[in-house]
């Protein structure tokens, strides 16, 4: 069985209207094409679906039952054809965004409430996880994008620089270093030093800072929450950056930038170089650019 939207909708039009003249004009077509249709589709069935005299047209036992069918079915075709116009202009689908758990503390978190108020029917999924795995993730197509630190490799991926990412001491108010309004990296040395587990994205920075220091690793956590509790209680200094720098404010710790102005790593958005991104997912890309561009770092 063959019928066309257009045949029950115009079904649908002499239901409503009783008269073929009335209902053809109501959908825009010329009466012969109208009764075409009518004609078609009662072929097409099998069967009479309207008793008709010179006055009027009613539906007969057979339309009447054939009626619900047809509103479910228009019905249905509707929502569909919405979906898909909604999923094309952007403003419905899902977006899954891999990123570091220490980029989704306080940044993040306020351009996602920005996007939820302008596109409320998309929905944004969040696989917060270590680098390694952020970029994985977006080879697999489990994520879409990734928000990182540090530029991956160009030949695999494609990648975008939304700004850079400070690094900072934190230490207990009664250490030693806390009153300082600046530090370089070999004060930090010589003191016992609380790090992020390998594997994390800023231990890998770290480890890179501290090369020719050696630092002093006393203890190595993955939770933000942890490392504060730990500096709180003055268990050892730490180097955490300027995103996560809410986490610490902590009556008992203190921050402290470090001098050379260089110390920070960059925050890129990173795509799959093979593989062309949704049209929500673009549209939630372009706006991750536009609220990068108007934020400023913590100094």
């Amino acid at each position: 069985m063959n019928l066309s939207i257009k045949q029950l909708r115009a079904f649908i039009a002499l239901t409503e209207t009783d008269n073929f003249t009335r209902a053809a004009q109501k959908i825009n077509l010329s009466q012969p094409a109208f009764s075409s249709l009518i004609a078609g589709l009662e072929e097409e069935v099998g069967y009479r679906l309207f008793d008709r005299d010179t006055r009027k047209v009613q539906l007969n036992a057979d339309g009447l039952h054939f009626i619900d069918i047809v509103r479910r079915l228009v019905q249905t075709h509707d929502d569909a054809v919405g979906e898909i116009k909604s999923y094309a202009t952007g403003y419905k689908g899902k977006i899954v965004l891999a990123v570091l758990p220490s980029m989704a503390v306080e940044w993040l978190p306020q351009v996602l409430a920005q996007y939820h108020r302008a596109y409320p029917k998309i929905k944004v999924e969040l696989l917060d996880t270590q680098w390694d795995r952020c970029l994985k993730a977006v080879l697999d197509g489990r994520a879409d994008l990734a928000l990182t630190a540090g530029q991956p490799s160009p030949g695999t991926f494609s990648s975008r620089m939304l700004f850079a990412d400070r690094f900072y001491l934190i230490c207990q108010n009664s250490h030693p270093l806390a009153q300082r309004d600046s530090v370089d990296v070999a004060d930090v040395a010589q003191y016992p030093f609380v790090g992020f587990c390998k594997g994390t994205s800023i231990r890998q920075y770290t480890d890179q800072l501290i090369e020719p220091e050696g630092f002093n690793y006393v203890l190595e956590v993955r939770q933000l929450t942890t490392m504060m509790g730990l500096v709180a209680a003055n268990y050892g200094v730490s180097i955490v950056t300027g995103l996560t720098l809410f986490q610490f404010q902590h009556k008992d710790i203190a921050i402290i930038p470090f001098r050379d102005l260089l110390l920070q790593r960059g925050i890129y958005l990173v795509t799959d170089k093979e593989r062309q991104l949704s049209v929500c997912a673009k549209e939630f890309y372009d706006f991750l650019l536009e609220r990068a561009e108007s934020f400023v770092p913590t100094a």
